[in-house]
């Protein structure tokens, strides 16, 4: 098994690189050996990658922030952003644009007071944590109030009430999910160029220790969410 998944790595491997280049940056050049090795890691999950703690969307997690509007009951999340004019603060949106990649509030604040930037210009180590290039222009940091039926995981087991994302669809997932999922699969690998691990959590390609990062969710397309803050990364991180 070990030498077949090698095989098609390697096969894998020529393909991107006789169709599309490798990936390569212009301002963060020292940092591209690791980012593309996280890439190519990313694309052959086994169960060994499976990480059994990730964040569940469920009102008794005591880590979560809620807010209760009604009847509707929203949690927050943070997304990083290089769009802030598309989050006006204390307003209700629809993310008309697309699918909109978050993680639940305060994971990132939590890592970062673990572990303090070391310096300067923080979003190197923003994007390291999030699996994003290190050339990223994500600069803001904006905490939305989100309806959790209006959240999934990004992986084939794509519940959000659970701990830990398998490597394959259930027997019941809807057809339109599957789609979703091949598509992104393609975008991510091949477009883009992202190492989306495809079980849950966020490919931290900086990391000797472990490349689990923080647990991913993503708010569907057309979804309507609340601003609550909108931050530069230097000032999110400071506080």
């Amino acid at each position: 098994m070990k030498i077949r998944r090698s095989a098609l790595f390697l096969v894998l491997l020529s393909v991107l690189i006789l169709t599309a280049g490798v990936y390569t940056t212009s301002n963060c050049p020292g940092y591209d050996f690791f980012y593309r090795g996280a890439v190519f890691n990313a694309m052959f999950p086994d169960g060994d990658d499976i990480y059994n703690n990730l964040t569940p969307i469920v009102e008794s997690n005591n880590n979560l922030s809620w807010q209760v509007e009604g009847a509707d009951k929203r949690v927050l999340m943070v997304a990083w952003t290089k769009y802030p004019s598309s989050y006006p603060i204390g307003q209700s949106i629809k993310t008309s644009w697309g699918d909109t990649w978050v993680t639940a509030y305060p994971e990132v604040k939590n890592y970062f007071t673990a572990h303090p930037p070391s310096g300067g210009d923080p979003r190197l180590e923003v994007a390291q944590l999030l699996g994003l290039p290190p050339d990223t222009n994500n600069s803001y940091f904006v905490e939305l109030w989100v309806k959790p039926v209006d959240l999934f995981r990004p992986s084939a087991d794509n519940e959000i009430n659970d701990t830990v994302a398998q490597l394959y669809f259930p027997d019941n997932t809807d057809i339109s999910y599957k789609i979703w999922f091949l598509n992104n699969t393609r975008y991510s690998y091949f477009t883009k160029r992202l190492p989306w691990t495809r079980l849950g959590y966020t490919y931290h390609w900086e990391n000797p220790e472990s490349k689990v990062g923080l647990s991913e969710f993503v708010i569907r397309k057309n979804s309507e969410v609340t601003v609550k803050s909108l931050s530069s990364t230097s000032d999110y991180l400071k506080h």
